[in-house]
């Protein structure tokens, strides 16, 4: 009969598996097979993996009802071995606006964003994979996200108030988000007592330079660093700190001052996350300076926190909620009244792990805009639903 230790194991890997579902980089499970120092991973074959993701989503809004994507995606990304224990990688993905421009089309007054293309890039990237290290560069999940991640786990909203997708993009350019042309490396480091039941720890750092600044025509960051560090235990317990700087050159410059910059573009985060096979509780805290902007495209310095929590009810039925806040300082008077303050709850009925779905949200804003209008609450009905297809061959036999 197993023990109580046993089946805290076999709980806490179930929990590993539908955490990781949720995952919005491609490459996460080759990380964690990197933390667990799986033997098996040295003889895992080639792969050529092509995958999917239909997200829909139905909202009812301040402005109006839409229908929409909710960042549907495809993608195709391999790994080859070329050495025993060394290996090369490449990944694309494209994501979908075709409801958003289809809604705009039918109701020219809907809420569908508009200047976004139907199809986009989303990632584009190559690298190589040893023992102890990650190397990537291209258009890949920023070294920043490794944290605030911990709490971006909402379908088709919430992830406001970490800096992650600042300016009303996809953090490429700032290097927060899905960052653009950037060179990253992953190690890690195992150097705890196996007593301490702590896994490899996890440091992060990448580099990007050029890149232009949102909302600001003709101007364009230096270069732009991203560092993060993340502990991991054994037992589904996570600490993460991650920091980011674009480098701007010309502050005194007037296009550059009027639109509220006065230093480089900063943001830093903490984060905690803990969880088991029946709930998941996530926090950050970030300190954003010359990198968030207000509804009229004006950056400010501020705080935020963002809270996201779930559990299962009963078989494949989930309950979330959450909270997203981030205030500018009491001296950015550019701001106005702008304000992000909004909570979340959701129920969820899920059929494999958090990979296919439907959900219903509700967001209950009390943010304001610039100006000091309310921005209204926002309920959403809405699918996903990931598919895949892996082909695979034999590897190198390992020397």
């Amino acid at each position: 009969m197993p023990d109580s230790s046993q089946n805290e194991e076999s709980e806490i890997a179930e929990a590993n598996k539908r955490e990781l579902s949720a995952e919005e980089d491609p490459l996460a499970a080759k990380e964690v097979d990197k933390e667990e120092r799986e033997s098996l991973w040295y003889a895992e074959p080639n792969t050529l993996r092509f995958y999917g993701s239909v997200r829909i989503h139905y909202r009812d809004t301040a402005a109006g009802a839409v229908w929409g994507d909710g960042s549907s995606r495809v993608g195709v990304e391999s790994h080859w071995q070329i050495f025993p224990k060394r290996w090369i990688f490449a990944g694309a993905e494209v994501g979908f606006n075709v409801l958003d421009r289809v809604d705009q089309l039918i109701d020219p007054s809907s809420a569908s964003k508009e200047g976004r293309s139907d199809i986009f890039e989303r990632l584009a990237y190559i690298g190589y994979d040893g023992p102890n290290l990650i190397a990537r560069y291209g258009k890949n999940w920023s070294t920043y996200y490794k944290v605030a991640s911990f709490t971006d786990r909402f379908q088709g909203t919430g992830g406001d108030a970490s800096g992650t997708f600042n300016a009303g993009t996809d953090g490429g350019a700032t290097g927060t988000g899905r960052a653009d042309k950037v060179l990253q490396t992953r190690w890690f480091i195992d150097f705890f007592p196996d007593s301490w039941n702590i896994k490899p720890f996890n440091l992060n750092i990448q580099v990007q330079h050029g890149e232009p600044i949102p909302d600001i025509e003709n101007a364009y960051y230096g270069t732009a660093y991203g560092i993060s560090a993340i502990l991991n235990t054994k037992n589904g317990y996570t600490f993460g700190v991650a920091y980011n700087n674009a480098n701007v050159h010309d502050k005194s410059s007037p296009i550059i001052s009027n639109a509220g910059i006065d230093g480089d573009a900063e943001a830093l985060i903490l984060g905690t996350r803990w969880y088991s096979d029946k709930w998941y509780l996530g926090l950050i805290g970030s300190r954003l300076e010359n990198h968030e902007t207000t509804d009229k495209n004006v950056y400010f310095d501020g705080y935020g926190w963002e809270f996201y929590g779930q559990y299962n009810l009963h078989g494949r039925w989930w309950m979330t909620g959450g909270y997203n806040s981030l205030h500018p300082d009491e001296d950015q008077q550019q701001a106005g009244q702008y304000k992000l303050d909004y909570g979340l709850i959701g129920l969820r009925y899920t059929f494999d792990e958090f990979r296919r779905m439907i959900y219903f949200n509700a967001r209950i804003d009390d943010g304001r805009s610039s100006d000091g209008e309310t921005v209204g609450n926002i309920y959403t009905i809405g699918i996903r639903w990931d598919m895949e297809k892996i082909f695979k061959r034999s590897p190198l036999k390992n020397l």
